[in-house]
């Protein structure tokens, strides 16, 4: 797949920062990308291929084919211009352990330190905008594993509203527990120093873990899912 899109790009005398420019996704990620040291969403295949003026199935066959057709006719999820975005899509990825940190650090000019952290932007209509406070603050990042099915399906993209730092309600959170992000459904034990971990999927899972609280990181609150669906 790197060597396909790097082929392409040069054939039609693109550069990496004219590719960046094109789709929205960051020279350093494109640049990852081709040498194979990340993966490609869907998404960005779409993206990358409209700038390459190529077909999707030109650049991968990691997709299923009917899949990357019908995902070609769609409109674009993330803007292909970061400016004209409402929500950062953050290369993070959340898991059932071992994730990352959404400690994203941010220069003066409100751009990250680190530009491979974000791929795009989410772009919505107003009527949904209009229903999310803290707009700004809202973070969108990829979660792997099952361990939140059927609340979560394995491959969503969660958005998280990361004002919420205190796991009450008892509500499903992006947090750290001691082995990395994880997205998990926090619930406070009444009179007690102790918070209950708990995954969905109690069928794989099994029973929650209970916490001291300090022990716990609450990085926000799921307050919205996505998922392709074949």
């Amino acid at each position: 797949m790197a060597n396909r899109i790097r082929e392409i790009r040069k054939k039609n005398d693109i550069t990496l920062e004219e590719l960046a420019e094109k789709t929205g996704i960051s020279h350093t990620y494109l640049s990852r990308i081709e040498s194979g040291k990340r993966g490609l969403s869907l998404e960005n295949v779409i993206r990358i291929a409209r700038a390459l003026k190529a077909e999707p199935i030109e650049l991968t066959d990691d997709f299923n084919h009917e899949d990357l057709e019908r995902a070609a006719e769609l409109p674009s999820l993330i803007s292909a211009k970061p400016a004209d975005g409402d929500v950062e899509n953050l290369t993070i990825v959340s898991g059932a352990g071992g994730g990352g940190t959404l400690d994203v650090e941010y220069r003066d000019d409100g751009a990250l330190v680190d530009p491979s952290m974000m791929d795009g932007y989410w772009s919505f209509p107003d009527s949904i905008k209009a229903g999310w406070r803290n707009l700004d603050k809202i973070k969108a990042l990829p979660v792997i594993g099952d361990s939140m099915e059927p609340t979560l399906p394995k491959g969503s993209t969660v958005f998280i509203d990361t004002t919420h730092v205190y796991p009450n309600p008892e509500d499903v959170y992006a947090c750290d527990v001691g082995d990395g992000l994880v997205i998990k459904r926090l619930k406070l034990v009444p009179r007690t120093e102790k918070i209950m971990v708990i995954s969905d999927n109690t069928t794989r899972y099994g029973e929650p873990d209970e916490l001291l609280r300090e022990e716990v990181r609450v990085y926000g609150r799921v307050v919205a899912w996505f998922q392709w669906r074949g």
